[in-house]
């Protein structure tokens, strides 16, 4: 328990992942460092020369200024100090003895060390500079001799019980560091895991709420798509019974109004994406729509096509039907007469970049006068308005007949 506790110095459960594992491992390699001092002191019973109390002093200290350092969560600082004074403390240790003695033995544990401090979260750079740290403490190790770090009352009998003692000590406190890094990750990765099962648990709930939602919203698309048709229907009825052919007419657009809307529900009704439509094939089933309204005019006219497909927001897809439905209107409508032999209104849409542009022509006599027929023209005045909605450019031309173009952002 007491064990447990000192692992987890400095660490919070507002921490990610990494950072725990970082700070554990540290605080894990601060206490083998005091439990290897210990079993170090031992040493004095088989050597007959001075115990190096000094550097025992110096590692003792800084093991215990890694575990305040975590303790008052300065972590990264205490994983440097931890690279930086155990390479120092082994440094020494070589120059106090002779190479025989196995001092060096100890880089291979503090190597191991290094590689499971590495935070993938944080750069490499970090932890290249770990292992230089190490590989500049061991070159110097072998490649300076200080005299006076050397403890002259080592005798050969020493050297050679301190060999074997190293070996068996290196040995022991690898196979410990292993046996408790090996427990700490399984231990880590048990929170994780349950951690995961935990966000799991959650997605199901949002999903299942998602998924309400969507049936809610479908259904309410449903619903929206039935009153547009119940109205839509009404307005069929009092079309019948017009009392004269302008009122007919009347009717008539007032109703393909409300079905250029009520086709968008549809639409959204039976896909399952609720927020987007297929602008392609919604405008060529509205068209169909509008000319079977107009059979006395439009049954001869012929409707070409160009599409590209494309997906639109319901924001944008019912404005844009809105508009299609009144430039159409007013070609069926307006544009031709008995002179005119063939009929002809093209509807064309096409992405440029990150715009659509629509535009609707016809063969027809044009406009008469632009400004006048916008300022009279319930249609056009209309068009503007909704273009206005969805922040689109509308020109009105004369092109070899009428012209309304629109362009907006998709």
């Amino acid at each position: 328990m007491i064990f447990g506790n000192l692992i987890n110095l400095g660490v919070k459960s507002e921490m990610e992942f990494y950072q725990k594992r970082e700070a554990r491992i540290v605080n894990l390699f601060a206490l083998i460092t005091l439990l290897g001092l210990l079993i170090g002191v031992s040493s004095v019973i088989f050597i007959s020369g001075d115990y190096v109390i000094s550097t025992v002093l110096f590692t003792t200290l800084t093991s215990l200024t890694i575990l305040l350092l975590n303790y008052k969560l300065y972590h990264n600082a205490a994983t440097y100090v931890f690279v930086i004074t155990i390479n120092v403390t082994i440094f020494i240790l070589n120059q106090q003895y002779i190479d025989t003695v196995g001092n060096y033995l100890y880089y291979f544990p503090v190597i191991f060390c290094v590689a499971l401090i590495h935070n993938p979260v944080k750069s490499n750079t970090r932890t290249a500079i770990f292992f230089s740290i190490v590989l500049v403490s061991f070159l110097c190790s072998r490649l300076f001799d200080i005299p006076y770090l050397k403890n002259t009352t080592i005798t050969e009998a020493d050297n050679a019980a301190l060999l074997t003692y190293n070996s068996v000590l290196a040995f022991f406190v690898t196979i410990i560091l292993v046996f408790l890094v090996v427990r700490l990750i399984n231990r880590q990765n048990n929170e994780a895991l349950a951690l995961l099962h935990k966000e799991q648990e959650a997605q199901k709930i949002i999903n299942q709420s998602l998924k309400e939602k969507e049936i809610l919203l479908a259904e309410i698309q449903h619903r929206v798509k039935n009153n547009l048709a119940i109205i839509t229907g009404l307005l069929n009825l009092q079309t019948e019974k017009a009392p004269c052919e302008e009122s007919k007419l009347l009717m008539i657009e007032s109703r393909n109004r409300v079905m250029s809307i009520a086709m968008v529900h549809e639409r959204l009704y039976k896909k399952d994406n609720l927020s987007k439509i297929n602008l392609k094939q919604y405008l060529s089933e509205l068209v169909q729509e509008l000319v079977k309204s107009f059979p006395v005019q439009s049954h001869q006219i012929q409707i070409e096509e160009e599409l590209e497909k494309l997906e639109l927001e319901i924001t944008k897809a019912v404005p844009v039907g809105l508009i299609v439905n009144e430039a159409l209107t007013n070609s069926l409508k307006h544009a031709f007469n008995s002179d005119n032999k063939n009929p002809t209104i093209k509807i064309k849409m096409q992405l440029i970049y990150d715009r659509v542009q629509i535009c609707i022509t016809d063969n027809g006599i044009g406009f008469s006068d632009i400004n006048t027929r916008k300022d009279n023209a319930l249609g056009l005045s209309l068009i503007e308005s909704l273009s206005d909605q969805i922040d689109a450019e509308v020109v009105f031309k004369n092109e070899l007949g009428a012209c309304v173009s629109i362009v907006f952002p998709i």
